[in-house]
């Protein structure tokens, strides 16, 4: 019987630079600069394809929804569903990973993805589809992480952190790219074009990893009988909050009592998988660690931007959707918003050091404040153009962030001890997944409620006693007198078109609460990460050595 920890067959005699830096990642040989940009190349294409593919879904969820004569909440699973399995895989992949060695992990997992994306082009029935997209959401689970490891190979050792982000930033790129593409995609084959450009994707994304396979790994000993029960306990439990919040605005969170179930038997289930992760010697999540103020703050400042930068899915879009503007029409404005995240990404990726840790992470929260802001004093008449400024702060912000957080959680993780990957891998997707989820479903919810509490405000203003409401219904009237005799019909109409401008103006209003709601969260999280920086530089400050002087100072 092996024990845990023990290695798996005999490794390379590597020289210093190139030994892995723990088991289950690839070891970094030297590499030609042809090879490098090849390496590069390859960690774009996986990092694109693995978030492309879920948001081409979402971005065209309607189109998707109308082909297959799906209800909106049959639609909405079609989405939640992806994310339960991926986030629930997280729990595994590390691993994964350690056992298999990093070859086979990749190999695996893009051949679950791959065939999954080509099924999807046969399918013609719900059930077909949520099982589909289940699938998707396992094996695209992996890619991320395989982005970040071929990135690796594309620079040097002294721009590893830099390599870091770029690897881990590329998967951003697929939600504006999606927005961007979306239009010519069902022009040319409706809603079997998506699906078409996913499954092509992920085949280049297989052949690509099967031609140019990353450098052989350490592999050890790590899988345990008790992970099948943490792994159905934790999964379970996160998959259950995912679908509370993925559904709860759909089908309104007090009226659908399932919602309720499964939130306490998410709780059950997830406090079961501590208790028992809690007892294990090598545990897949290292509760003592998760435990402490520090991981805890850390989860939650990653959680809360993820939270406020909704705005982009909730608040830009929802409003453009609610005034009738189409996707051609917000072309050029994605178009602006892809470039800035890509700018986002390679700027941090530069910058980013011990020193600039704080201030990026930093400012991308003063940014997404200052933009949801801008966007606060809509009217029914915004354009798209309105948008490029605010929208590309956003961006760039989103882009930014996810580099300085995501070193400040391996800083953590170095503090804590290597043995303790799983978790943090585990947690920092966990934050940030069900806090994009969390801030969509809040977000989303209070634009719902103030609409209504507006809708009512503004119908109470219009009375028919009013000299300039009759003049308003008289000239709207007017407007049907070619088409319509009966001047009935002609007063019907009339109030139809004014009640249609009451919801859009009450909407717009809504829309207007949710950009001021994240910006004053926004601007909350910047002083109160501030402060915690601040504490943190004290208690490192008084924690180094002091500096010791000249004899001739000291005399």
């Amino acid at each position: 019987m092996p024990q845990h920890g023990e290695q798996i067959g005999p490794t390379p005699d590597w020289l210093p630079h190139e030994r892995p830096l723990l088991p289950g990642s690839p070891s970094t040989p030297y590499f030609p600069t042809s090879f490098r940009i090849v390496h590069g190349l390859i960690s774009l294409l996986i990092g694109v394809t693995g978030s492309l593919g879920a948001a081409l879904v979402q971005v065209n969820l309607p189109a998707i929804q109308g082909s297959l004569g799906l209800t909106p909440t049959q639609g909405a699973w079609l989405t939640t569903i992806y994310v339960m399995t991926n986030i629930s895989m997280n729990l595994l992949l590390v691993k994964y990973r350690q056992q298999f060695g990093i070859r086979r992990f990749a190999l695996v997992f893009l051949s679950i993805y791959t065939l999954a994306a080509f099924a999807h082009l046969a399918l013609d029935n719900f059930p077909m589809a949520l099982a589909l997209r289940a699938i998707s959401g396992v094996g695209a689970a992996a890619l991320t992480a395989l982005a970040m490891f071929y990135m690796l190979q594309a620079f040097p050792a002294s721009f590893r952190m830099g390599a870091l982000v770029l690897g881990v930033g590329v998967s951003q790129l697929g939600a504006p790219l999606a927005r961007v593409i979306s239009t010519g995609l069902l022009d040319a084959a409706y809603w079997h074009g998506l699906y078409a450009l996913e499954a092509c994707l992920a085949a280049a994304c297989l052949a690509a990893v099967a031609l140019f396979r990353l450098p052989q790994g350490v592999r050890i000993h790590v899988f345990e009988g008790t992970d099948a029960l943490t792994f159905a306990l934790l999964g379970g439990g996160l998959g259950l909050i995912v679908a509370v919040l993925g559904l709860g605005r759909i089908v309104w969170w007090f009226e659908a009592p399932w919602l309720g179930w499964c939130l306490a038997a998410a709780i059950i289930l997830l406090a079961a998988g501590v208790l028992v992760e809690h007892r294990r010697a090598h545990p897949l999540i290292d509760t003592r660690w998760v435990a402490t103020g520090a991981f805890l703050r850390f989860c939650l400042n990653v959680a809360l931007v993820r939270v406020i930068l909704a705005e982009q899915s909730v608040g830009a879009a929802g409003l453009m959707s609610a005034l009738g503007l189409a996707q051609e029409q917000q072309r050029l404005l994605y178009a602006i918003v892809l470039a800035a995240t890509a700018a986002g990404i390679v700027i941090s990726a530069m910058t980013l050091n011990q020193k600039t840790l704080a201030p990026q992470f930093l400012l991308s929260v003063l940014l997404i404040a200052v933009g949801s802001f801008l966007d606060a004093g809509a009217t029914p008449q915004i354009g798209p153009v309105n948008l490029f400024v605010s929208q590309a702060l956003l961006a760039f912000a989103a882009a930014m962030f996810l580099g300085p957080s995501f070193m400040f959680g391996i800083g953590q993780l170095l503090t804590r001890g290597l043995g303790s990957i799983i978790t943090f891998s585990v947690m920092f997707g966990v934050a940030q997944n069900l806090g994009g989820l969390f801030g969509a479903a809040m977000l989303g919810t209070f634009q719902t409620v103030r609409t209504q509490v507006h809708a009512v405000g503004l119908a109470e203003r219009l009375t028919g006693a009013d000299p300039s409401v009759a003049a308003t219904l008289q000239g709207y009237a007017g407007v049907y007198a070619s088409t319509q005799a009966d001047p009935a019909f002609r007063a019907a109409d009339a109030s139809a078109l004014l009640t249609q401008q009451l919801t859009q103006q009450a909407n717009v209003l809504a829309f207007n609460d949710v950009f001021l709601v994240v910006g004053v969260v926004a601007l909350l999280q910047f002083f109160y990460a501030g402060f915690l920086f601040f504490l943190l530089a004290r208690r490192m400050a008084a924690a180094a050595p002091p500096t010791t002087l000249p004899a001739r100072e000291t005399a």
